[in-house]
């Protein structure tokens, strides 16, 4: 997955809703600067999925999902 989105070589728009309260969170997690000095809200949530889909990925969380099924 690519870090830098300047650099995505087939970009595809995702438009999504979320609660008013998860977006006021995010701007005051961009404010507030410090090891969360994202540069816009998009970034923040790409950043999200892809740590999501990692963590999806992981061995452990295949394991507990074909548990449950």
């Amino acid at each position: 997955m690519s870090r830098n989105p300047r650099t995505f070589r087939k970009p595809v728009r995702l438009i999504l809703s979320v609660e008013a309260e998860t977006v006021a969170a995010i701007d005051a997690l961009m404010k507030a600067g410090g090891i969360h000095g994202h540069r816009n809200r998009s970034e923040f949530v790409r950043r999200a999925i892809e740590r999501e889909l990692r963590r999806c990925e992981s061995d452990d969380f295949k394991t507990s999902t074909r548990a449950r099924v």
